[in-house]
């Protein structure tokens, strides 16, 4: 029974060792030609004095074969307009700290091989199996492979995401303390993004996105804003527009951050006691599901025990 199965993983774990040593040599070999090839360029100019270049030379000085073949193979050409899917994977990948085309293609390509290494198994399962029955659960694997990688993608968004909302109280008392300093909005960033210490983590890594943006040249609103579309918080969103609102106008910060704070704190109590409601109500089906039967035979077992050997005497 458990023959086919055994055959599909020995045939497969064989496959993946030996590509995987090939992977290995490939790029041992790869690495040592290439450094061979710049010490003998970094030697023609220490010679010559003059630039030597050759088609070998801005071959071995440009991409890796696998930066070359890593965009075809996830579908993610330079020369394509982005699907509406890797915008979603893009979205995604930013919510969960990963930015920038490297993380996508590293997932895209997870992606494909993930599924491809689960239907070539399934595939050497179902042809030692010799039933029709198993060449369903191939569809049903590869199914399962291609999408799990974006559910767990999703899950790891979602959980980041509630973290970072858990921040943004203490991040607006840090603009107001820093605000009644004297300091401004933007050395408060700046400082705030370069100092890890403050013990926010995750909102310091966003407004450190923020701030190189801003160095490359974009409007701070316009960054703030990209942060705020991106991440999609609520809370994120309106203190966003409450710095744009400042910067636009002329007016203060540190009134609004203090009612948008006090705000804060009242939607905190409020979640807080649904939260209290609804862990209650759960709690209810846990007492009559595991407290309520042993409380009837704490109780009202020693009364049937006795019934029971009142009857027995009486027969």
């Amino acid at each position: 029974m458990y023959m086919p199965l055994i055959v599909a993983m020995s045939v497969g774990l064989a496959a993946f060792g030996l590509g995987w040593l090939l992977y290995g040599y490939h790029m041992q070999i790869t690495n040592q030609i290439r450094r061979r090839r710049q010490f003998s360029r970094l030697e023609r100019l220490d010679r010559s004095g003059e630039p030597v270049t050759s088609d070998i030379d801005q071959v071995l000085e440009g991409e890796t074969l696998i930066e070359r073949v890593a965009p075809y193979l996830t579908g993610q050409l330079r020369d394509k307009a982005p699907t509406e899917q890797d915008s979603e994977v893009r979205l995604l990948l930013a919510r969960a700290g990963y930015r920038g085309i490297q993380p996508l293609i590293y997932f895209q390509a997870l992606r494909v091989g993930l599924t491809a290494a689960t239907v070539i198994f399934f595939v050497l399962y179902a042809i030692a199996a010799g039933s029709g029955t198993a060449w369903l659960k191939v569809i049903l694997a590869g199914g399962i492979a291609y999408l799990a990688p974006k559910y767990i993608l999703a899950w790891l968004a979602h959980r980041r995401i509630h973290a970072l909302a858990a921040e943004i109280p203490l991040f607006v008392d840090y603009l107001r303390m820093m605000h009644g300093a004297g300091v401004s909005f933007e050395q408060a960033l700046v400082l705030f993004a370069e100092e890890r210490r403050v013990g926010l983590p995750l909102l310091a890594s966003e407004f450190n996105y923020v701030r190189i943006a801003i160095k490359s040249g974009r409007s701070r609103t316009d960054a703030l804003q990209q942060m705020a579309d991106q991440l999609d918080l609520a809370e994120l969103r309106e203190l966003i527009a409450l710095v744009n609102d400042s910067d636009r106008y002329g007016a203060g910060l540190q009134e609004p951050l203090k009612r948008f704070a006090t705000r804060l704190l009242e939607k905190n109590r409020f979640d807080m006691q649904e939260y209290v409601g609804k862990l209650a109500t759960r709690m209810i089906v846990v007492m009559v599901l595991f407290l309520l039967p042993a409380l009837l035979i704490v109780t009202a077992g020693p009364g049937f025990i006795a019934v029971f050997k009142a009857l027995t005497r009486l027969t």
